[in-house]
């Protein structure tokens, strides 16, 4: 991956980072919901057995830290050895993701009172940058096996 690519996934990997941060304290709160989401009603919290909403929040923050490392895959040497849609096809994946999610809340938020406009630029911004990073892994250069060089 180019200097540039590594940039893209580095901004992916920290802008991600903010969405863990936010799991882990709601987790640590016992609240639902995540910063600049949605406002939660308080009904919602029926639903959950004492510590459950810590517990689903715990396993929000891990699905982020998931993310966070499928963006760093493509900087690991390792990842040099991949075939492109092996990289690809995962970080496409989560780019619609974040872009289905992003777009939802935010014309949730705009023709409702419920909020979540924040996060919803939050995920498309994301989703731009895990996108950018997927664009650098489709440009990568292949480093040419034995097989192709001229004969010496």
């Amino acid at each position: 991956m180019d200097k540039v690519g590594r940039r893209w996934a580095i901004a992916a990997m920290a802008w991600g980072t903010l969405y863990v941060a936010s799991k882990v304290h709601h987790a640590l709160t016992g609240r639902l919901g995540v910063t600049g989401g949605p406002a939660v009603e308080p009904a919602a919290y029926a639903s959950y057995r004492p510590g459950g909403v810590a517990l689903a929040q715990w396993g929000n923050a891990g699905i982020g830290v998931l993310g966070v490392a499928l963006v760093a895959l493509p900087l690991l040497p390792v990842a040099q050895r991949l075939r492109r849609w092996v990289l690809l096809l995962p970080l496409c994946a989560f780019a619609l993701m974040a872009l289905g999610g992003g777009l939802v809340m935010l014309i949730r938020a705009l023709v409702t009172d419920v909020g979540g406009a924040a996060f919803g630029a939050y995920c498309l911004v994301w989703s731009a940058l895990i996108a950018m990073t997927a664009r650098a892994v489709a440009n990568r250069r292949l480093p040419r096996s034995p097989s192709s060089l001229p004969a010496t």
